[in-house]
């Protein structure tokens, strides 16, 4: 989920007084220019000393939405160069297309005079059909640097208020920004994010707003601040960072017209429903895809009566006649007709395709638009169509309900890639309104890998390692199997990231049946295993451990954890000597969990007959794990590491 602080600025009080807005260009103040470090971060590669931006309708220019920028960045170290580089991103449509100005940009150097920015030194770039690239680099940068950038965007796009980030990549002293609105234009203002502003002053601007038949309307002002701002450190096991960037939104709502009527903009489920029943890529395509699959519906699901069954053979037919251009979403991109001659396309043409084919069959099924991870969660308080980019396909049956994905042949009935995984989806019936569904896992992170080992008199050890994957583990790992030329190629990677351990051979079954579990039948050497000595075997039985490092480092984290499924990983190994050994040493038992058991360690071992048993549970019962839960998921995942450290050492009897 977003995290909104607070909403509608226009109705709030003014709580503080902003500092004094832009400030001049290359005024470089002895410590900003002599800086070292940045003490509140002696991390960071760079700080953002001052940043500055303001958005307003430019009456001169025929109410274009004018966006200014400055910004002055000290460089503390070599990795941060890079923060020396700008793009900025411009948009175009039929309409109209927006446009850079003005762009003023600076080096300064301890001991030295600036160095300018070079007008031909800055390039454009086509992006998407409906974005440019302005890219530019300052001159002369190094460790101790202040770079200097100030830019102007107009913009013909007036309704689309500019956000502003006061949190990035690396930390701000001072992040400012002025929003000067038209009274005529009502906004949804929306704070994201967990720091809240240190600056918030409301303040009325007379007559801002001139139309040409002599409308006029006042402003307001809003000045926005926050300081010491710490830098947005990406993290595993998090959604996109959108969600989390402490930033201010603005959403335009209703505009109202200088002769007396209102626009409503902002719009309902009851809107979007009706848009997207009448729009040429996506209602119109469903209509026409049931008649287009009914003949071949019938003939797929000749002689089957059960839903569940005849909804199987339509899916594995969509999943196998269509290839996925890489593209997503919720539209069509090529219609469901020519989709299915070309044998492929985005994924709205195969997910609504699969809709339409079971409505063919005489199957309830609906369409389901969702936003991705890494896209971001959509707007709580109001439907933004934009919001979503990709759809799934929603099948109700009488004992169940299926989310489906036919875009992928490695995916079983019933389950979705874990991107899809993104907190809930909505749902597009057809005959009646939409509604909320929660999008969660179907599947579990489940893996279990058997070691069966024997150590020979001469202190040999050989075996075989049986690996098991299912649910979300088994997706992830046909996936990367395929992504190889061949299984000797994959072999080949996955030795050189097992140092441990010498492959002899891997065989693999059921690659290609995803509603199997996946197994590797891998033929191992353990390699090192006497070094100690002549007499003394020595290696550690964890080789095969699912956790290497703690993926949580940062002292303090914000935002949830989030795996997207629960986990259940199982480890076993035997290992068997002969009577010419005794064991030393072997790793201790263990049990360590969460306090309040949503995730649990277990090692438990036990020896007989020349035989030792390590066995070991991982297991996480939730998907996600508040921030509060974070220091002890942190401190389990350490604990975890430090258990299987632990040697087995062997000794030949005397």
């Amino acid at each position: 989920m977003k995290f909104y602080l607070f909403l509608l600025f226009l109705f709030s009080p003014v709580i503080l007084h902003a500092q004094g807005g832009d400030f001049s260009f290359g005024d470089i103040s002895s410590a900003e220019l002599y800086m070292k470090r940045y003490d509140k971060d002696t991390t960071a590669d760079a700080v953002v000393l001052k940043e500055f931006g303001k958005t307003y309708i430019d009456n001169s220019q025929k109410n274009i939405l004018v966006h200014f920028y400055h910004v002055r960045i000290k460089i503390l170290n070599s990795h941060g160069v890079d923060k020396a580089n700008f793009v900025i991103p411009v948009h175009q449509s039929p309409e109209g297309e927006e446009e850079v100005t003005d762009i003023k940009g600076s080096t300064f150097n301890p001991g030295a005079a600036g160095s300018r920015l070079k007008q031909k030194n800055i390039f454009r770039e086509n992006k998407t059909r409906y974005t440019d690239l302005i890219k530019f680099t300052l001159p002369n940068v190094k460790s101790g640097s202040v770079v200097e950038v100030e830019y102007t965007i107009s913009s013909p796009f007036i309704y689309n208020f500019r956000e502003w980030n006061f949190q990035s990549d690396i930390p701000k002293i001072y992040s400012e920004y002025w929003a000067r609105i038209p009274a005529n234009l009502d906004y949804n203002i929306s704070m994201i994010g967990y720091y809240k502003l240190t600056e918030n002053d409301r303040s009325l601007v007379k007559d801002c707003l001139t139309t040409f038949n002599g409308g006029k309307a006042d402003c307001t002002l809003l000045k926005l601040g926050m300081k010491d701002v710490p830098a947005f450190k990406e993290e595993k096991y998090m959604t996109a960072k959108s969600n989390f960037l402490s930033s201010v939104h603005f959403e335009l709502s209703e505009i109202h017209r200088f002769n007396g009527s209102i626009e409503k903009v902002a719009k309902t489920w009851g809107d979007v429903d009706r848009e997207l029943q009448t729009h040429k890529d996506f209602g119109v395509q469903l209509k026409r895809g049931e008649i287009f699959f009914s003949k071949i519906t019938d003939t797929l699901t000749a002689g089957v009566n059960d839903e569940v069954a005849k909804a199987k053979r339509i899916y594995a037919f969509i999943q196998k006649w269509y290839k996925w251009n890489g593209y997503t979403g919720i539209f069509c991109e090529s219609g469901i007709k020519r989709a299915f001659d070309n044998h492929g396309g985005n994924i709205g043409d195969i997910n609504l395709s699969l809709v339409a084919a079971l409505r063919a069959a005489g199957l309830d099924a609906s369409s389901v638009l969702i936003s991705t991870r890494d896209n971001g969660v959509p707007h709580d308080l109001f439907p933004v169509v934009s919001d979503f980019n990709y759809v799934l396909v929603r099948l109700n049956t009488p004992g169940a309900v299926y989310l489906l994905d036919a875009s992928r042949l490695f995916l079983p009935f019933g389950m979705f890639p874990m991107d899809c995984i993104n907190g809930r989806g909505r749902v597009m019936y057809e005959n009646k309104p939409s509604e909320w569904m929660s999008v969660t896992a179907p599947a579990i992170l489940k893996a279990m890998n058997m070691a069966n080992l024997t150590l020979d008199s001469e202190g040999n050890i050989t075996g075989t390692i049986v690996r098991n994957y299912e649910g979300y583990l088994a997706l992830s790992k046909r996936q990367e199997i395929r992504g190889f030329n061949s299984t000797d190629d994959y072999i080949e990677e996955l030795q050189s990231h097992w140092n441990e351990v010498k492959i002899l051979g891997d065989s693999i079954s059921n690659l290609d049946d995803p509603d199997k579990p996946l197994t590797e039948e891998i033929k191992i050497v353990l390699k090192g295993s006497n070094e100690g000595s002549a007499d003394q075997v020595v290696f550690n039985p964890f080789f095969q451990r699912f956790i290497r490092d703690n993926p949580f480092r940062s002292a303090e984290r914000h935002f949830p954890v989030d795996f997207g499924a629960p986990e259940e990983l199982y480890t076993v190994l035997m290992l068997k000597y002969p009577s010419g050994y005794h064991m030393i040493s072997s790793p201790e038992k263990a049990v360590i969990t969460l306090p309040e058991k949503d995730a649990k360690y277990i090692l438990d071992k036990s020896e007989f007959s020349h035989t030792l048993i390590l066995k070991t549970v991982i297991q996480q019962t939730k998907a996600i794990y508040k921030a509060d839960e974070y220091d002890a998921l942190k401190e389990l995942y350490n604990r975890i590491i430090q258990s299987q450290r632990a040697d087995v050492i062997l000794s030949k009897s005397s």
